[in-house]
């Protein structure tokens, strides 16, 4: 981390970070009253470096709770900022873009900072669609956005500021890019004050975890290869924090905003073994009451590692399957087999911790017998949860342009949410895409064994009936819809 070592700051300028404005059903399609809505985590770390180097610095959450565009844009520029932040994914972009003009349109003045996965992935294209965001900040913002910070505030060049795109005049200009941060302990603890309270969020209520709940990210970076994913922010490189640094930070949690379970938002949580285990031995130890879910490859896991993670208060472990045919795999780059899946499923299973897969139909060259063929594989494996979403090529990712050649690509970034539909290849159509995964609901939820193993939750945890409930009407409601198209 470059930020000098003993530079007292008086306070500078404001800077007001935003995450914009979406609606569950935005974000989940029509299973959005039973979606979770998250604090933003990113934002939460640009917040906390910003506090560090002595910026006067706000966060506002647009979509927690929900509330009109005009009450959001009152509220941000009732702060009075000379910087607005704001991340934005791809589904977001467009929201984004709307808060900015209504702010530009307010304040002209104040200069608005773009990051997150979007920009990232395509800067040049987003700053010419969208005149509204001054400046870029791409990949890791932490490092780039003090040094952007300061050369505003000091009327500084930005040509020397590496890792941005900005406007001069109707000229857009990218720096020379900007490497990793080698070493994520560096980094503050998440700015959790500038949050409204845990309480206000909420997760899925499948996951039956006591609220409120945090999310971390514990790691960044992802080495895996696959065509459907875009990795411009965090790269291909796996760098963690610290065991020390994970459990210092649970701690913070616990002791000052009383979080009562947790989620590992890394892509693959248990990515080095003895890192996990000091992390499993320290959750073990200091908070052995506190229960949490994570992420990981099929490829990854053993019984010793499994067996720790449940003692260490894991109950839920999701992995990407992706395709259940093998052909199907190897063209994405997914790097696993049929046989890591079956293994690593029961392994879990046994071990007594919920296994999740989550499965993606319509990828490039798919046919009506490979999507059936990865709905069977699903019902086969002995899963506790499941789902399945549409193929979504997103800017960055090798198949977004794949997917101009091989089916009818609607490259709208605003539907880009798994839950719409905006690829089609060419052997299938969108109302076979959307029956068959209604159908593969309907057949995974609606099996006796996971009814019986809900019914066993719900007994255990009766405080949960009324969030299942919302769930369970969202999903009767997808599966008993007509197709559209």
């Amino acid at each position: 981390m470059r930020l000098p070592k003993c530079r007292v700051y008086s306070m500078r300028e404001r800077i007001v970070f935003i995450s914009p404005p979406l609606t569950l059903e935005e974000r989940y399609g029509s299973l959005g009253k039973g979606g979770a809505n998250m604090p933003p985590i990113g934002l939460l770390y640009l917040s906390a470096i910003c506090k560090k180097a002595g910026y006067e610095t706000f966060l506002v959450d647009a979509s927690c709770p929900e509330r009109p565009l005009d009450r959001i844009v009152n509220e941000v520029l009732s702060l009075d900022p000379a910087f607005v932040g704001i991340s934005a994914a791809t589904m977001a972009i467009a929201s984004a873009s709307r808060l900015a003009m209504y702010l530009k349109a307010a304040n002209s003045s104040v200069k608005i900072i773009l990051g997150g996965p979007h920009i990232s992935a395509v800067p040049e294209m987003t700053m010419k669609r969208y005149d509204s965001f001054d400046i870029g900040v791409l990949g890791e913002g932490e490092e780039t956005l003090i040094d952007l910070l300061d050369a505003l505030s000091n009327n500084a060049s930005l040509n020397k500021v590496a890792g941005i795109i900005f406007r001069n005049g109707r000229q857009l200009i990218k720096t020379e890019s900007r490497g990793f941060i080698q070493n994520l302990d560096t980094l503050p603890f998440p700015a959790w004050d500038l949050l409204l309270p845990f309480e206000l969020y909420k997760l899925s209520a499948t996951r039956f975890q006591d609220q409120p709940t945090a999310s971390l990210i514990t790691s960044r970076g992802c080495f895996g290869k696959c065509t459907f994913c875009d990795v411009s922010v965090f790269g291909r490189r796996i760098r963690g924090h610290s065991a020390e640094y994970v459990l210092n930070m649970i701690g913070q949690l616990v002791e000052k905003h009383n979080i009562k379970s947790l989620i590992f938002n890394d892509d693959t949580f248990a990515y080095d073994k003895k890192r996990l285990q000091s992390i499993c031995s320290g959750l073990k130890a200091r908070f052995s009451s506190i229960p949490w879910s994570c992420s990981s490859r099929v490829d990854m896991m053993t019984h010793e590692s499994l067996e720790m993670m449940r003692d260490a208060g894991c109950f839920q472990i999701a992995y990407g399957v992706e395709s259940g045919v093998p052909e199907i795999l190897k063209q994405v780059n997914k790097n696993i087999s049929m046989e890591q899946v079956r293994r690593t499923v029961a392994w879990t299973e046994s071990a007594g911790i919920r296994s999740k897969g989550y499965f993606i139909i319509g990828f490039p060259n798919e046919t009506q017998d490979t999507v059936q063929r990865t709905i069977d594989f699903a019902l086969s494996l002995p899963l506790s949860d499941f789902q399945i979403t549409f193929l979504t090529p997103f800017p960055g990712s090798e198949v977004h342009e794949i997917a101009k050649t091989t089916g009818e690509f609607d490259d709208d970034w605003e539907h880009m949410n798994m839950w719409d539909i905006v690829f089609v290849p060419h052997a299938l159509t969108k109302s076979y895409l959307i029956k068959k995964r209604n159908e593969a609901f309907r057949k995974f939820y609606l099996r006796p064994r996971i009814i019986a193993k809900y019914a066993k939750l719900l007994l255990e945890k009766p405080k949960f009936i009324p969030l299942l409930f919302n769930d369970f009407i969202s999903f009767v409601k997808m599966v008993r819809a007509k197709s559209a198209y």
